[in-house]
């Protein structure tokens, strides 16, 4: 077991209006984030994490340039799961409203695992 007791995250107020507590492990970060209302993120790329987001309050814009290099949205809402691949992207908060969603980075297998992980479960009588 390993708990990370939220002090014990990196906590970061970064200039374009995301606040981000950093929950790191050895194999994967998770992030909670907050982003201002009326806030642009810059534009980036990740060449080899899969970054994974969850919301779960308020309402997100993701922008990415699609492979002619044509700017493309996704309106994310609470509940939404995106799995951001390789794209050029970036997040928007167009709303007057804090929206609040975790962030899980992790390097992928590109292995089909889905059934180990959902079948991974050994009930214990006691």
């Amino acid at each position: 077991m390993k708990l990370i007791s939220q002090n014990q995250t990196i906590h970061v107020d970064k200039t374009n209006g995301t606040e981000v507590d950093y929950y790191l492990l050895e194999d994967v970060e998770i992030h909670y984030n907050k982003i201002k209302p009326h806030t642009l993120q810059e534009w980036h790329r990740h060449h080899h994490i899969s970054e994974n987001i969850f919301i779960l309050k308020g309402e997100l814009v993701y922008r990415y340039l699609d492979e002619i290099s044509h700017e493309q949205f996704l309106i994310l809402k609470q509940g939404d799961l995106l799995s951001v691949e390789n794209d050029i992207h970036t997040f928007e908060n167009q709303t007057d409203e804090v929206v609040e969603f975790i962030v899980f980075r992790y390097l992928p297998s590109y292995k089909n695992q889905r059934e180990l992980i959902k079948n991974d479960k050994e009930i214990i009588e006691r």
